[in-house]
């Protein structure tokens, strides 16, 4: 299935392409989808992991789908249905266009979740305004200029997990199984398998992890530049309202300087504490996700 660029170019709004996620704003208008869409109906079909996909780090292998017998193109909107077989199976219907009819969209997305043995559906639309009644997920845009001063690492020491003292590199296990929800338990355990992503930095008090960031990688886009890939990040909720996550923050920036890194893409749950960080960082806003359940 060829996507027309022309009918695209009157509803992308936010720059987000189904599987692969955020894209750097100036590598996404409608010829640039059109193509991506390819690469991915492509990789669909073969089960393989896009060079530039960001979870290529995790795996070869991919475990969505594009339900492409379920697409709807027209001028003014385009529907994308995505299979994912994790657990017992999610189908996200990705809709491009304005003023999303959801009744329509969640009974579309529960016929698939039917069709196609999936027990979960969402429905995703996008808007550069925060939507209510929804969940909804800000894309930001951290650009790196490589001549830029360091910025200040503010009051907390932070460093790599790996050039800890014994006892703090130990306590890295107790800080990931807290933060299992922030992704550290499956990090901990990669690590522990022996497989190293990227260093991970930490801010420590009385000998302890408290705070992380990582594993902080490079890999090239699509276009060549070099984009340092999202991390997982957290502090101890007893820890929070310390400044640890500014500094943790602060030191991924100057890892991202110092590495040559052209641009990072975040999301964020708009409203909560890390958006709040990154806002107040000077990232960028490209606009919204708006996310509800079929």
């Amino acid at each position: 299935m060829q996507l027309r660029a022309d009918w695209l170019s009157r509803v992308l709004s936010v720059p987000y392409v189904p599987i692969l996620g955020p894209a750097h704003p100036d590598q996404f208008n409608a010829e640039m989808f059109t193509d991506v869409f390819a690469d991915i109906l492509t990789a669909s079909s073969t089960g393989t992991t896009l060079p530039f996909d960001k979870d290529r780090r995790w795996s070869p292998r991919k475990t969505d789908t594009i339900l492409i017998d379920e697409v709807v193109h027209r001028p003014d909107h385009t529907i994308i249905p995505v299979l994912s077989r994790r657990g017992s199976g999610t189908v996200k219907t990705f809709y491009y266009g304005h003023n999303p009819d959801l009744d329509a969209l969640r009974a579309a997305t529960r016929r698939c979740c039917t069709t196609y043995g999936a027990a979960n559906g969402r429905v995703v639309w996008f808007d550069t305004d925060e939507a209510a009644d929804a969940d909804r997920t800000r894309v930001l845009l951290k650009e790196f200029t490589h001549d830029q001063p360091d910025t200040p690492a503010g009051e907390h020491t932070v460093g790599e997990l790996d050039a800890c003292a014994p006892d703090v590199a130990a306590s890295f296990e107790a800080f990931a199984h807290a933060m299992a929800d922030h992704g550290f338990d499956f990090l901990h355990r990669r690590r522990s398998a022996g497989r190293f992503d990227g260093p991970v930095l930490v801010s420590e008090v009385d000998g302890a992890v408290v705070g992380a960031i990582g594993p902080l990688t490079i890999m090239p886009d699509r276009s060549g530049s070099r984009m340092l890939l999202p991390q997982y990040f957290g502090v101890l909720p007893g820890q929070r309202g310390n400044s640890h996550g500014r500094a943790l923050w602060r030191a991924a920036e100057r890892w991202g300087t110092q590495h040559q890194a052209d641009y990072q893409l975040l999301q964020t749950r708009a409203g909560y504490a890390s958006d709040r960080l990154f806002l107040s960082e000077g990232l960028r806003s490209l606009g919204f996700a708006a996310t509800v359940a079929a």
